[in-house]
């Protein structure tokens, strides 16, 4: 099995913390790097076998002192939510492309075998002109998040036709499941099962006919670990379940898992809310053999199981 050395930026987090484990199981060395005092919780199971490094995405020492010793990188990190970067396109663009640039530019100079970067499924590619949403459908986001997650696409194209850095790029639907922490703002599925635990109204932006792609966590990470080995020619693919499922879908599958009754608040929609997002899967399990082992039924069964734990300890 592989000793060769990751590093996994956003590492601590909800996504990050399931790579670190599939990482790990598949024999290959694992730091992570996150923000300074972050929380430990999502990694307690395994924190013996990794590596950590506490320190600042935006700071450049801390991030070229990060690369030492490393054969592959994983950039997970953002520090906007799709649903607030309007608020401040100018700290979007600072806090996440200005170091994301010094990122690629350490890579190249240290010479690293690959960079995987996370971008999104559900901002990229806007309104789309049609569903399943290929991966060479034009990006049209909507929001400053996906504009810089588009930019940073083309930044790693720009890298690898000057600097023949070798990268892949995973456009990622709405990942769910254990560890996704139920009081940010995104995650409709951890935020939907918190609030029916605590006894709380269900609030929804819109009619409840927003569909969006699922995909349950654990079934995501595998593709991204089996990337490190890939080497085809495709560089961007798209991961999802393939399947579109509305908020109303997600309240009856939820009612009938947890068994419970919740009331249903609905609020006018939000102008940078995609009516419809479902991601074409094909390439990604042409090239990867990529199958789903979790349907969202047992997933959001599991979910729930997660936080009737973490919220009433």
């Amino acid at each position: 099995m592989s000793k060769e050395n990751c590093i996994i930026y956003g590492g601590g987090g909800f996504i990050g913390s399931h790579l670190a484990e599939e990482l790990l199981e598949r024999g290959y060395n694992v730091t992570i790097f996150d923000k300074i005092k972050f929380s430990k919780e999502n990694i307690e199971g395994f924190i013996g076998k990794v590596k950590i490094i506490e320190g600042d995405f935006n700071n450049e020492f801390d991030l070229l002192g990060s690369l030492e010793n490393i054969d592959y990188v994983y950039h997970l990190v953002s520090s906007t939510l799709p649903a607030t970067s309007n608020d401040n396109p100018l700290y979007d663009a600072e806090s996440n492309l200005l170091s994301t640039l010094k990122l690629l530019q350490d890579i190249v100079r240290r010479k690293i075998k690959k960079i995987v970067f996370l971008s999104s499924g559900g901002t990229v590619y806007g309104v789309p002109d049609e569903i399943p949403v290929k991966e060479n459908h034009p990006r049209k986001p909507l929001c400053s998040y996906g504009i810089i997650k588009k930019t940073i696409e083309d930044y790693l194209y720009l890298f690898n036709y000057l600097y023949g850095l070798n990268y892949n790029v995973f456009r990622l639907s709405n990942p769910y499941g254990e560890r996704q922490n139920p009081m940010y703002a995104q995650g409709v599925i951890p935020v939907f099962l918190k609030k029916i635990i605590l006894g709380e109204e269900i609030a929804i932006w819109g009619d409840g006919s927003v569909t969006r792609d699922y995909i349950y966590i654990k079934d995501a990470v595998k593709p991204l670990a089996q990337s490190l080995e890939y080497s085809g020619n495709h560089k961007i693919f798209n991961l999802g379940s393939g399947a579109g499922l509305a908020l109303n879908d997600i309240v009856d599958i939820i009612q009938k898992v947890t068994g419970m009754k919740f009331k249903i608040k609905y609020l006018p929609g939000r102008n940078f809310d995609v009516p419809v997002n479902v991601l074409d899967v094909n390439l990604v399990k042409k090239e990867f053999g990529f199958e789903q082992s979790f349907g969202i039924v047992d997933g959001i069964g599991k979910t729930y199981e997660y936080l009737k734990k973490y919220i009433n300890r």
